[in-house]
């Protein structure tokens, strides 16, 4: 295949993807926006909202979590028992529930935890490096890189 042919496809494909984060960036997903409830928390009081941020502090006997995103630092209440006594602070989860300004709690219809500390995310990023170096070792085993032609070759192909 042409070089020219290659750069066209790479082109395409970029352009293609491109096209996508900007339909998905105008998707009204996340109605309000966590900067939206920070800037004036009290509009959206008895709203729906959904809130990533990282666990603060743990209160294990009212099940509750004290998470902040930064620009604000939320208490959400109701949350399941069992997923209380995994957290540790500095762990990261996603709620959806109910906001109430005054004082800032949501109360958890949903809570979903992404990193539970930080020997999870040691394991997580770890395993992500070890599997990536495994592919990319596998792959230069059986090619090799083709400057002058701009591709891929077998390693038995000259």
């Amino acid at each position: 295949m042409d070089t020219r042919h290659r750069l066209l496809g790479i082109l395409v494909l970029l352009v293609v993807t491109g096209g996508f984060c900007v339909q998905f960036a105008m998707a009204d997903v996340w109605t309000p926006s966590q900067s939206d409830l920070a800037d004036d928390p009290p509009a959206y009081d008895g709203e729906r909202v959904i809130m990533f941020g990282t666990v603060q502090t743990i209160d294990q006997e009212r099940d509750a979590v004290v998470v902040s995103d930064g620009t604000l630092e939320v208490r959400v209440t109701d949350v399941d028992p069992e997923t209380v006594s995994g957290l540790e602070p500095g762990g990261e989860i996603q709620v959806a529930g109910t906001f109430q300004a005054d004082p800032s709690t949501i109360t958890a219809d949903e809570v979903v935890v992404d990193i539970e500390g930080s020997s999870d995310r040691r394991y997580v990023y770890g395993t992500s490096i070890l599997g990536g170096l495994l592919a990319v070792a596998a792959f230069l085993r059986t090619w090799r890189i083709d400057v002058r032609g701009f591709r891929f070759v077998s390693r038995g192909e000259r």
